[in-house]
């Protein structure tokens, strides 16, 4: 497997479209046409993780933060171009999963809340996704054919099912003119032909394969076919919500400790309260406070500000933070996700702390 075929079988799952718009995600550093020997996951792509790497007889690296962020214009020794060096020196491939991984149902936050033991687990922030409906009119006798064509490309996809297509029987009429070229009928006589109306649904960006597998594979000259675009609730979004045993926040606090392994988090609010009901938004996520207030009793998040802390106690909104690096337990779900595509490839989750942080 080449690292084309293997962002295409990643983002088939975890789409790329799904990242914000300020994200750089995807292939960094590498040659699409490189065969994978093994793949690394991890938080962050430090020169050491490189190393580790490079131990283990593995030339493709997965990280979660991007390495290259914003327009690079020299890469020179020092900072993060040596980071960059050492990966092209070593020929690793780097492919960043960051917003898209966020976005993910199965995600940072999520996978965060399996390892605290969170239960009955939804998205806190569904987001809104547009969708497009395919209305396509095609003879008896071809309609498997052009199904099976629109599905391999990704057509009829509705949660966890494939291949989702409603049809029904009705008939066709129309009249060739003297210089077109009919697959069936006469030139200048009304044909009345069976045919099965096709409905299904596609995401917006499969548009034009869309368009092409219809001009390719359906029979008639000029197919007849409606596309619609519409709002609907995504399968993806910010954050995710779940239950706990109801217990006070002191002891949920020093609970969030033990299971993700922190010296210490900071709670903001009343610490004898008693939650039942969890919501988590990975990394840094106080900019949705007004979307998340109320919307459990306890709110986990990292990189909480002073201001920002007094902010969500105005709102009456508890919280706590347990740092941005709670997030390295992605290492191991994203192992666990990619070698469950991939049993056949090596898939090593890191064991470098790039935590920049120490407690003393």
């Amino acid at each position: 497997m080449n690292i084309r075929e293997l962002e295409q079988l990643i983002h088939n799952v975890i789409p790329k479209h799904t990242a914000e718009s300020w994200d750089n995600v995807g292939l960094l550093i590498g040659d699409t046409s490189t065969e994978v020997t093994g793949i690394l996951t991890t938080l962050d792509c430090t020169v050491e993780v490189i190393d580790e790497a490079i131990e283990q007889g593995i030339n493709t690296i997965i990280c979660h933060h991007p390495l290259i962020f914003s327009g690079i214009k020299q890469i020179n020794a020092g900072g993060y171009g040596n980071v960059i060096r050492h990966a092209i020196k070593h020929d690793i491939q780097l492919i960043a999963m960051h917003t898209n991984l966020d976005n993910y149902k199965y995600g940072v936050s999520y996978m965060i809340g399996k390892q605290i033991g969170l239960k009955a687990q939804t998205i806190l922030l569904r987001a809104s996704s547009k969708l497009c409906k395919l209305q396509l009119f095609v003879p008896n006798d071809y309609t498997s054919q052009v199904k099976d064509a629109l599905s391999q490309i990704g057509v009829g996809q509705i949660g966890e099912y494939s291949h989702c297509f409603y049809t029904s029987e009705g008939t066709g009429e129309f009249m060739p003119s003297s210089s077109a070229n009919p697959f069936v009928g006469k030139n200048g006589e009304v044909h009345y032909e069976k045919e099965m109306k096709v409905e299904c649904v596609f995401e917006p960006h499969l548009k034009q394969q869309v368009e092409n597998v219809i001009t390719n594979v359906h029979p008639y000259e000029t197919p007849a076919y409606d596309i619609f675009e519409y709002d609907v609730p995504a399968e993806y979004g910010t954050g995710t919500i779940g239950i706990v045993d109801r217990m006070t926040v002191r002891t949920f606090a020093q609970r969030l400790k033990e299971t993700l392994n922190i010296p210490s988090v900071k709670v903001i609010g009343d610490l004898n309260a008693e939650v039942s009901s969890v919501s988590i938004i990975g990394g840094a996520g106080v900019s949705y406070m007004d979307q998340i207030v109320e919307r459990a009793d306890v709110f986990l998040t990292g990189d909480i500000k002073y201001h920002e802390a007094h902010d969500l106690l105005m709102k009456g909104q508890i919280a706590i933070d347990i740092g941005h690096y709670s997030e390295y337990v992605m290492k191991d779900g994203l192992k666990a996700i990619i070698q469950n595509m991939l049993p056949e490839i090596k898939v090593i989750a890191s064991s470098t702390n790039t935590n920049p942080f120490k407690e003393v």
